[in-house]
C-alpha cells in the first residue's frame, strides 16, 4: 500500500536530524535491516546514497543508486524504493524541500490519499464525495493542481506500479494489471503500450535481457 512519506521513515530507520526549517529538512537515514516502501511524496526531495545500494523506481523510470549517487523526487510523485541490506548498513542523506502552500491548500493530503486507493475502482464521483466537493470542483481542482485530469493522473500512477511490479516484483501481466487497479486485461495492455511504448509482455521480457 501506498502511504504518505513522513519525519524520514522513523519506523524502519535510524534518523539523524541534521537541519531542520521552514524550507528545508534534512536528515541521515540508516537501515540496518532490508526494507521495500511505497511513498507519496507531498513535498519534492533529494535523496542521496552515502552507503550501500538501493533500487527506486520514479515516474516509471528504475534508478539503481550506489554510494555518492543522488536523485530528484518532484513533488506529488509516488516512488517505490527497494533497500538491501546485507553486511553493512544502508546510509542515505535525505533532503525535503518545502513549498509555500498557501493557507487553505490541502493538495499533498488529497493527493496522498489518492494514491493510496490507486488500486480500487472508485469512480471520480465517489473521491469527490470523500474529499466533500462536488463532481465539477473537483475536476477543476485537480487539473489546477496535478495539470490534467484526476483520472489521468490515477492511471498513470497506476501504469508505473505496473511497470515496477512487472520488473521489480516479477509478477505475470496478469498480476501486474490487478494489482495496478485495472480490471480489463486488454484495456490494461493497451494503454500500457500508449504510455510506455511497448506491450507489458514486450517489456518484461526486454528487463529480463537487461
Amino acid at each position: 500500500m501506498i502511504t504518505a512519506f513522513s519525519d524520514f521513515n522513523h519506523r524502519k530507520a535510524s534518523v539523524q536530524k541534521l537541519h531542520a526549517g521552514d524550507t528545508i529538512d534534512m536528515a541521515l537515514c540508516r537501515y540496518d535491516r532490508s526494507s521495500e516502501d511505497e511513498f507519496f511524496m507531498p513535498h519534492a526531495a533529494i535523496t542521496c546514497v552515502r552507503q550501500g545500494k538501493k533500487v527506486v523506481y520514479l515516474e516509471g523510470k528504475k534508478h539503481e543508486m550506489k554510494e555518492g549517487d543522488a536523485l530528484f523526487i518532484p513533488k506529488y510523485s509516488v516512488i517505490y524504493s527497494d533497500i538491501s541490506v546485507k553486511k553493512e548498513a544502508f546510509l542515505s542523506l535525505n533532503t525535503i524541500l518545502h513549498h509555500n502552500a498557501p493557507p487553505g491548500d490541502d493538495a499533498a493530503a488529497i493527493l496522498a490519499n489518492i494514491a493510496a486507493t490507486i488500486t480500487d475502482p472508485l469512480p471520480l464521483a465517489e473521491l469527490a464525495r470523500l474529499h466533500h466537493m462536488s463532481l465539477s470542483t473537483f475536476k477543476r481542482w485537480a487539473l489546477r493542481h496535478t495539470g490534467g485530469s484526476a483520472g489521468r493522473w490515477i492511471g498513470v500512477r497506476r501504469l508505473e506500479r505496473a511497470r515496477y511490479l512487472l520488473e521489480h516484483k516479477r509478477l505475470t501481466v496478469s498480476q501486474a494489471c490487478h494489482e495496478s487497479g485495472f480490471h480489463d486485461l486488454s484495456y490494461f495492455i493497451g494503454k500500457f503500450r500508449e504510455h510506455f511504448g511497448v506491450t507489458p509482455g514486450q517489456f518484461q521480457k526486454l528487463s529480463f535481457l537487461s
